[in-house]
């Protein structure tokens, strides 16, 4: 169980900082101005926050991705050509981490079964239909 969560952060660290280096290649027009570009870049994103910081901290994982976008677009505001950065970027990306996060809480979610309900005993060894 340790090993798979230290090889799930290993990979997070490094698909944000893949998120991070494509954020400053300057590529084609046409894919830089595609809306869905920051939606598909963080919804894994959102997943994998989820699954890091568990289904009751989903917020947490919004807000990091939410924090990360607006880190994104306010360093390429500095450091790329005027026009690069753009507001509806940090508002896609905010949406695909809301809808990674949706997805992981979802898989995450306890099943409940079909079977009869099972008895709870106490300490008093009574059981409690």
């Amino acid at each position: 169980m340790r090993r798979s969560r230290l090889v799930l952060k290993a990979i997070t660290a490094l698909y944000v900082l893949v998120i991070i280096v494509l954020a400053f290649v300057p590529g084609a027009s046409d894919l830089r101005m595609a809306w869905f570009w920051p939606f598909v870049a963080f919804l894994p994103a959102g997943v994998m926050l989820t699954l890091l910081l568990g289904r009751r901290r989903w917020w947490v994982a919004v807000g990091f991705g939410v924090l990360g976008a607006a880190w994104v677009e306010a360093a390429q505001t500095v450091w790329m050509p005027p026009g690069y950065a753009d507001l509806d970027d940090v508002l896609w990306a905010t949406l695909g981490v809301a809808t990674g996060v949706l997805i992981a809480v979802i898989a995450m979610s306890p099943r409940r079964s079909h079977d009869s309900p099972r008895e709870v005993t106490q300490a008093g060894r009574r059981d409690i239909p």
